[in-house]
Protein backbone atom coordinates (compact mmCIF):
# COMPACT_ATOMS: atom_id res chain seq x y z
CA UNK A 1 0.00 0.00 0.00
CA UNK A 2 1.43 3.46 -0.86
CA UNK A 3 1.07 6.39 1.05
CA UNK A 4 -1.02 9.37 0.51
CA UNK A 5 0.96 12.65 0.52
CA UNK A 6 0.84 16.38 0.47
CA UNK A 7 2.43 19.71 0.73
CA UNK A 8 -0.80 21.83 0.10
CA UNK A 9 -3.84 21.30 1.53
CA UNK A 10 -6.14 19.78 0.07
CA UNK A 11 -9.70 19.99 1.56
CA UNK A 12 -11.20 17.51 3.36
CA UNK A 13 -9.17 14.85 2.80
CA UNK A 14 -5.64 16.06 4.14
CA UNK A 15 -3.43 13.15 4.94
CA UNK A 16 -3.38 11.36 8.35
CA UNK A 17 -3.17 7.50 9.86
CA UNK A 18 -4.41 6.13 12.75
CA UNK A 19 -2.95 4.97 16.19
CA UNK A 20 -3.66 2.46 18.06
CA UNK A 21 -3.60 2.44 21.79
CA UNK A 22 -3.59 -1.19 22.77
CA UNK A 23 -4.17 -1.70 27.22
CA UNK A 24 -3.31 -5.23 28.10
CA UNK A 25 -1.43 -6.84 31.08
CA UNK A 26 2.53 -6.33 31.20
CA UNK A 27 3.15 -9.95 30.71
CA UNK A 28 6.34 -11.46 29.42
CA UNK A 29 5.63 -11.69 25.32
CA UNK A 30 1.99 -9.69 25.13
CA UNK A 31 3.72 -7.86 22.95
CA UNK A 32 5.22 -10.94 21.00
CA UNK A 33 1.54 -12.16 20.58
CA UNK A 34 0.38 -9.14 19.04
CA UNK A 35 3.18 -8.74 16.64
CA UNK A 36 2.80 -12.91 15.24
CA UNK A 37 -1.04 -11.65 14.84
CA UNK A 38 -0.72 -8.73 12.70
CA UNK A 39 1.98 -10.83 10.68
CA UNK A 40 -0.05 -13.73 10.50
CA UNK A 41 -3.01 -11.93 8.57
CA UNK A 42 -0.26 -9.56 6.67
CA UNK A 43 -0.63 -6.60 8.13
CA UNK A 44 2.24 -4.34 8.55
CA UNK A 45 3.53 -2.84 11.55
CA UNK A 46 5.40 0.69 10.49
CA UNK A 47 5.39 2.06 13.82
CA UNK A 48 5.17 1.22 17.54
CA UNK A 49 5.94 2.71 21.04
CA UNK A 50 5.35 1.15 24.27
CA UNK A 51 4.90 2.45 27.28
CA UNK A 52 4.61 -0.08 30.61
CA UNK A 53 4.15 -0.08 34.46
CA UNK A 54 4.46 -2.86 36.79
CA UNK A 55 1.31 -4.61 35.78
CA UNK A 56 -0.03 -2.89 32.33
CA UNK A 57 1.31 -1.17 29.31
CA UNK A 58 0.33 0.69 26.58
CA UNK A 59 1.09 -0.47 23.19
CA UNK A 60 0.93 2.37 20.40
CA UNK A 61 0.64 1.00 16.71
CA UNK A 62 0.48 2.54 13.20
CA UNK A 63 -0.08 0.17 10.30
CA UNK A 64 -0.04 0.14 6.97
CA UNK A 65 -4.32 -0.94 6.78
CA UNK A 66 -5.59 0.40 9.79
CA UNK A 67 -9.23 -1.13 8.57
CA UNK A 68 -8.13 -4.58 9.03
CA UNK A 69 -6.44 -3.96 11.86
CA UNK A 70 -9.06 -2.44 13.76
CA UNK A 71 -11.16 -6.00 13.20
CA UNK A 72 -8.58 -8.12 14.10
CA UNK A 73 -8.02 -6.51 17.35
CA UNK A 74 -12.02 -6.39 18.31
CA UNK A 75 -12.31 -9.95 17.24
CA UNK A 76 -9.41 -10.93 19.51
CA UNK A 77 -11.18 -9.02 22.14
CA UNK A 78 -8.50 -6.29 22.73
CA UNK A 79 -8.99 -3.05 24.63
CA UNK A 80 -7.62 -0.64 22.25
CA UNK A 81 -8.50 3.26 20.99
CA UNK A 82 -7.72 4.89 18.26
CA UNK A 83 -6.98 8.41 17.40
CA UNK A 84 -5.33 10.27 14.22
CA UNK A 85 -1.72 10.50 14.12
CA UNK A 86 0.32 12.67 11.81
CA UNK A 87 3.03 10.99 9.76
CA UNK A 88 5.64 14.01 8.71
CA UNK A 89 8.60 13.28 6.32
CA UNK A 90 11.61 14.58 8.38
CA UNK A 91 13.81 16.67 5.88
CA UNK A 92 16.90 16.54 7.84
CA UNK A 93 18.07 17.24 11.24
CA UNK A 94 16.58 20.47 11.69
CA UNK A 95 12.96 18.82 10.43
CA UNK A 96 11.25 18.54 14.41
CA UNK A 97 12.77 21.60 15.77
CA UNK A 98 10.78 23.20 13.18
CA UNK A 99 7.80 21.02 13.18
CA UNK A 100 7.88 21.72 17.37
CA UNK A 101 8.16 25.54 16.78
CA UNK A 102 5.44 25.69 14.38
CA UNK A 103 2.92 23.92 16.77
CA UNK A 104 4.10 25.99 19.50
CA UNK A 105 2.91 28.95 17.71
CA UNK A 106 -0.39 27.87 17.47
CA UNK A 107 -0.71 26.49 21.37
CA UNK A 108 -0.58 22.93 19.66
CA UNK A 109 0.60 20.20 22.22
CA UNK A 110 2.17 17.07 21.27
CA UNK A 111 0.97 14.63 23.40
CA UNK A 112 2.92 11.85 21.94
CA UNK A 113 5.81 11.27 18.68
CA UNK A 114 8.10 8.41 17.62
CA UNK A 115 9.76 7.34 14.82
CA UNK A 116 8.65 4.92 12.22
CA UNK A 117 10.14 2.20 10.56
CA UNK A 118 8.64 3.62 7.15
CA UNK A 119 10.95 6.09 4.89
CA UNK A 120 9.49 8.65 2.16
CA UNK A 121 11.93 9.21 -0.47
CA UNK A 122 14.71 8.02 1.76
CA UNK A 123 13.71 10.76 4.19
CA UNK A 124 12.73 9.16 8.11
CA UNK A 125 8.82 9.52 9.03
CA UNK A 126 8.31 10.55 12.69
CA UNK A 127 4.63 10.17 13.72
CA UNK A 128 2.75 13.16 15.74
CA UNK A 129 -0.16 12.94 17.94
CA UNK A 130 -1.46 16.21 18.87
CA UNK A 131 -4.34 17.66 20.55
CA UNK A 132 -5.89 19.83 17.95
CA UNK A 133 -5.11 17.49 14.52
CA UNK A 134 -7.07 19.36 11.49
CA UNK A 135 -5.34 22.54 13.03
CA UNK A 136 -1.38 21.05 13.36
CA UNK A 137 -2.36 19.38 9.82
CA UNK A 138 -3.19 22.73 7.82
CA UNK A 139 -0.15 24.52 9.49
CA UNK A 140 2.82 21.47 9.17
CA UNK A 141 1.63 21.58 5.01
CA UNK A 142 1.53 25.54 5.04
CA UNK A 143 5.28 25.36 6.49
CA UNK A 144 6.02 23.20 3.52
CA UNK A 145 6.16 19.53 5.16
CA UNK A 146 5.12 16.44 3.48
CA UNK A 147 2.37 14.56 5.52
CA UNK A 148 1.52 10.95 4.91
CA UNK A 149 -1.39 8.97 5.50
CA UNK A 150 -2.42 5.40 5.45
CA UNK A 151 -6.71 6.04 6.02
CA UNK A 152 -7.74 2.82 4.01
Amino acid sequence: MQPTSSQTARGHEEPFSIQFSIFMPNHVGQFLTILELLEEKEIEVIGVSVVDSTDWCVVRLVVLNPNHARELFRRQGYNFVECEILLVEMDGAASFREICASLLQAEINISSTYALTYCSRGNSVMGINVDETTLARQLLIRHGLTLLGFES
